[in-house]
């Protein structure tokens, strides 16, 4: 046992002798070959910069240099990004500013539906000032109230344009001309004046019709409280005027000073305008030649003065032809499409057409001798030689403004002609079963003077309006 013991114990002792004197000093030796074969690299750049300030401050400069870069860069894209944001919101102002100006001409036309829909069309232009107009719109829509009051109706023949060759000497009391025709210069001071007592041109069409059962109707009118319906009407827009009726044409050799408009023409941009002979022999392109060309105008800068588009009607008589071209022009092939385009031009621009008869005759025709067949021959020569022309038409405007009756009647009415116009300076209208009648007043020289009182009261300061060019009225 205690030998067992003591052997332990030496082979303990010589255990640590050779741990302690051969295996640290292994150890160490192996650690210092481990470091000579993996020595400390001098250029390692994370070494250098703990112990060199120059190479610190370097590594500093690039750095801040890599942040401003970066930030000018971010500068310049915020800066496109407010470049472009701006470029699209000018755009979108142009375009806004467009649409709220065409939404406001057809507010003031009284398109209120149609102002509304243009406002919203495009959800990118909708902004607190679109808003507003549609508030503003709305409100007027729903502030219209029936109409039940007397419908107006005045008519005029084409405009004198040059009265000082038509009436070189004032002094002479005249007829003619003079009684039935007011001057361009009379004509453009009336319109403001209907505009101002509240007037607005209305459809005639509009204001009678027939139900579905076929019965006429005067149908409901709604307007703004301030407004009243007004239908005018031009009769014989033919400007054959003075021009001598020379186998079954006008003889259109017209010496200068006539006075008139000489044709109805297309300019080169498709629109309307009136051809003048001036006095002094040239022909001239005007647009301000004859009632409609100035009427158009008119209610372009005050679009309130027309309905929905309303214009007026256009009474055209047979036999004189229309626009200032007459029957032969009419059938021959060139100038029958323009004369047609012109009709279509003034029908896209919201005028109406009315059978003014063909012959104009009254003895026989349209006086108290009126005789059916010859009514019959009438409506049927206008309807095959006009109607092509112009279209059809529902409206019929009597020639001296005489109102037929009986069996003559029957035969307006049997070529579906609903609605007879007549001259009356009661401004009355009668709505029968099948058909309206509707008086019209005359403004021209005869009514200037002698209905001044009428013309006062309901539409017109006459003495305004009346030209100094113009002679005293001959007496009837």
């Amino acid at each position: 046992m205690k030998k067992s013991t003591s052997a332990f114990l030496l082979l303990i002792i010589i255990i640590g002798a050779w741990f302690v004197s051969g295996f640290w000093v292994f150890d160490f030796e192996s650690i210092d070959t481990i470091n000579v074969q993996n020595p400390v690299n001098e250029h390692d750049p994370t070494t250098d910069s703990e112990h060199d300030p120059e190479q610190n401050q370097l590594e500093a400069e690039r750095l801040e240099a890599d942040r401003l870069e970066a930030e000018r860069i971010e500068a310049e894209r915020l800066e496109e990004e407010r470049l472009e944001a701006e470029r699209i919101e000018a755009e979108l102002a142009i375009q806004r500013n467009a649409v709220t100006e065409e939404s406001r001409r057809l507010f003031r036309g009284y398109f209120y539906d149609e102002a509304i829909t243009l406002l919203n069309n495009d959800e990118s232009l909708i902004n607190h000032e679109t808003l507003a107009l549609e508030s503003e719109i709305q409100q007027a829509a729903n502030s219209l109230i029936r109409f039940d009051g007397e419908i107006k109706h005045i008519f005029f023949h084409s405009l004198i344009l040059y009265p000082e060759h038509l009436f070189p000497d004032l002094s002479i009391p005249t007829g003619g001309y003079n009684e039935g025709f007011i001057f361009q210069s009379e004509f453009i001071r009336i319109l403001p004046q209907l505009l101002e007592r509240g007037y607005v041109l209305y459809n005639i069409n509009d204001i009678f019709s027939k139900d579905d059962n076929g019965i006429m109707r005067r149908n409901h009118i709604y307007l703004p409280p301030d407004k009243k319906p007004l239908v005018l009407s031009i009769d014989d827009p033919s400007y054959h005027y003075g021009q001598r009726f020379v186998g079954g044409g006008f003889d259109t050799s017209r010496t200068p000073g006539s006075g008139f408009a000489n044709r109805i023409v297309r300019d080169e941009n498709g629109e309307l305008a009136t051809e003048v002979i001036t006095p002094e022999g040239e022909t001239i392109i005007t647009y301000d030649g004859d009632v409609h060309i100035i009427l158009d105008a008119f209610i372009k800068e005050h679009p309130e003065f027309s309905f929905r588009g309303a214009k007026g009607i256009i009474a055209a008589t047979g036999y004189m032809g229309v626009f200032g071209y007459d029957l032969p022009a009419l059938k021959a092939e060139g100038s029958r499409s323009e004369i047609i385009a012109i009709a279509e031009k003034f029908k896209e621009n919201g005028w109406l057409f009315a059978n003014h008869s063909y012959t104009h005759n009254r003895t026989g025709f349209w006086g108290p001798e009126s005789n059916p067949g010859n009514i019959r021959f009438d409506v049927r020569r206008w309807r095959e030689e006009i109607e092509p022309i112009l279209g059809q038409t529902n409206i019929f405007i009597a020639p001296f403004g005489f109102l037929l009756r009986g069996e003559a009647m029957q035969v307006i009415l049997d070529n579906d002609y609903d609605i007879y116009c007549t001259v009356d300076f009661s401004q009355q209208y009668s709505v029968y079963e099948t058909h309206a009648v509707m008086g019209r007043i005359e403004i021209g020289g005869y009514s200037l003077v002698r209905h001044a009182n009428t013309l006062n009261r309901d539409f017109f300061d006459v003495a305004y309006v009346l030209d100094p060019h113009r002679p005293p009225i001959q007496s009837r």
